[in-house]
């Protein structure tokens, strides 16, 4: 595994795109700024959401909660975008990190989550039943969803911070 973790290592180091984004001055703050919006629009949505359904938030209609979600996509989409090249730039630095990897670890996690609330959960309030209605697992699905993209920006504040793998 260290073998090809090193390969791989060396492959993106060796691309014009990741010298091109460690030479530029300004290009990797800037990524910084896109990652910090896409995730205030990923988490700040999913606050929205998650506690909607928990029955937290009452005063969200519960129609309404498909604009959060898309802003939450976007947020996600942003903070991919940026995230690959941060890695793409810098993968001495995140692609040994344990905490990159635990990270990347909970974002699988909180996807598989995602996927169930919208296989199970989203239909129900498509069809509108209210939070009081809905099912127990949406209440387990949307802590779980606070409470993984809770540890997903710990784990991302602590990749400065960490020894390699």
């Amino acid at each position: 595994m260290n073998t090809l973790l090193h390969w791989v290592i060396d492959i993106l180091n060796s691309t014009a795109l990741s010298g091109f984004i460690m030479t530029n001055a300004y290009l990797f703050p800037f990524l910084e700024m896109a990652h910090f919006v896409g995730l205030c629009l990923l988490f700040g949505a999913l606050i929205v959401v998650d506690l909607r359904v928990i029955g937290l938030a009452g005063s969200v209609p519960i129609q309404r909660v498909d604009l959060f979600v898309r802003f939450a996509l976007i947020g996600f989409a942003i903070n991919l975008m940026s995230g690959a090249l941060f890695v793409i730039g810098d993968s001495d630095r995140y692609l040994v990190n344990i905490a990159f990897w635990g990270k990347m670890g909970l974002i699988a996690l909180a996807g598989l989550n995602t996927a169930y609330f919208v296989r199970r959960i989203k239909p129900q309030m498509d069809a509108g039943v209210d939070t009081a209605a809905l099912t127990g697992d949406a209440r387990v699905v949307a802590w779980l969803s606070l409470t993984l993209w809770t540890c997903v920006i710990i784990l991302g504040r602590l990749i400065p911070y960490v020894e390699d793998l």
